[in-house]
């Protein structure tokens, strides 16, 4: 009778495994990246250094601040009496080459990278967690197909103490039960230790301190397999991958970046106005006064000023910085193209490596696992006619827990093989 309760606690652990494909994992996946997206340090940073270049763009709009001048000058410390000067001016700077257009476009750009790497840090961020959520789920499943092993071997193990010490069993059924139990609690060790690494990990990526804010992790769910072609999922990785975005957004930054340097090497203009009032007072060599000293002549002058002031730089005083955002355009391009090769390498790489895994999950599913039950029920119905001895129960038992705990892991590759293949998409899969 309590073997019969094994097998069937046995079947029941591997049918819990498939039916958990239907449990709420995708939208408890979907929480931990909104919670990591709130928590996440990274990410945060991230999202200052848009609003970094958003103040970088508005600054980058601001014209030349034109400068107002004031000068007085009198002869007085110096004794000379009567020589006085009051000027006042204007100078309006003139950028000359579009360089504020091109420098607001270097500023817009800056601003378009930043959101891409955002994206793309997001999209690593989701792919992690994901990884993280499926090792932690396997693990716990795991942890509970061994528990209800080892209950069921305790079970047993008291029921044949019991028989021999009646006198209805041979002493050596109870040693090798407590030698599968000691064997199962090393196994449950192990696999515990497991959960709470995985668990560990997965807190710290979602950005979790405290074990009460974390709800735990339901069974791996597998989602159906994605819609499209090879070729669908390639043009869609191009079109929609966040470090490719960010390359070509990168590249059109060097562009932008060389335009405004070879913008810079033309030489901008200071338009200036300025009025002066002078004042001087000086002797009349001829005329006298009536007393005989000389007579003081008075002289004001009103004078107004247009000018134009050009520095006198060539073209070759910015050559350093042109030939250096010349080097990052022409590395910003070939950045691009390596993506351009590899990304659609790396969705044919993921979805290989799902098929291959689907496929294993199958095979598993359709003629191991079903199978390794019905083995398991023909041995102990062997074992109960005196055909096979208990140790052969024993083997036949370790092996259908190696096959449900090989079934978990290819479950789990399965789940990360597919997440794998979403990342290297750049979205989810439906």
């Amino acid at each position: 009778m309590v073997w019969r309760r094994t097998s069937l606690l046995v079947l029941a652990l591997a049918a819990g495994g498939l039916q958990a494909q239907n449990a709420g994992t995708a939208s408890g996946v979907d929480q931990l990246i909104q919670q990591a997206l709130e928590r996440n340090r990274e990410i945060l940073a991230a999202q200052q250094r848009i609003a970094e270049a958003r103040g970088l763009m508005r600054q980058a709009g601001v014209r030349p601040a034109p400068t107002i001048e004031v000068n007085a000058a009198s002869g007085r410390p110096l004794r000379t009496q009567g020589e006085e000067e009051y000027t006042a001016g204007y100078f309006h700077p003139v950028e000359t080459g579009g360089k504020r257009s091109k420098r607001v476009r270097v500023a817009e750009l800056g601003l378009a990278l930043a959101e891409d790497e955002l994206a793309e840090r997001t999209r690593q961020l989701a792919y992690e967690i994901k990884t993280r959520y499926i090792d932690a789920a396997a693990n716990q499943q795991k942890l509970d197909a061994i528990g209800g092993i080892l209950k069921i071997n305790r079970d047993s193990y008291r029921l044949v103490d019991a028989r021999v010490q009646r006198d209805d069993a041979a002493p050596l059924e109870r040693q090798l039960l407590l030698v599968e139990v000691n064997r199962t609690e090393s196994q449950q060790a192990v696999a515990n230790g497991q959960v709470q690494s995985a668990r560990l990990e997965l807190r710290r990526v979602v950005g979790v301190t405290s074990e009460g804010e974390f709800d735990g992790v339901p069974r791996i769910s597998v989602a159906p397999a994605p819609s499209g072609s090879m070729a669908d999922l390639r043009k869609r990785a191009l079109e929609s991958r966040p470090d490719l975005h960010a390359a070509r957004t990168l590249a059109s930054l060097s562009a932008a970046e060389l335009a405004l340097a070879e913008a810079q090497g033309s030489p901008d203009l200071t338009l200036s106005a300025r009025y002066a009032r002078r004042y001087a007072q000086f002797e009349d060599p001829i005329r006298t006064t009536t007393s005989g000293s000389p007579l003081l002549l008075k002289d004001r002058d009103n004078i107004l000023t247009l000018g134009i002031s050009i520095p006198l730089q060539g073209r070759k005083r910015n050559a350093g910085n042109i030939e250096a955002a010349a080097a990052r355009q022409n590395a910003a391009k070939l950045k691009v193209e390596q993506l351009e090769i590899a990304v659609p390498l790396e969705v044919e790489t993921a979805l290989a490596r799902y098929q291959a895994a689907r496929n294993a999950v199958a095979i598993l599913k359709r003629g191991v696992l079903g199978e390794s039950e019905k083995n398991l029920l023909v041995i102990r119905q062997a074992y109960n006619l005196g055909q096979l001895r208990l140790l052969d129960v024993l083997t036949e038992q370790r092996r259908l827990l190696e096959t449900e705990l090989n079934f978990i892991d290819a479950e789990a590759e399965l789940a990360r093989s597919r997440a794998e293949l979403e990342r290297a998409v750049g979205g989810e899969l439906r």
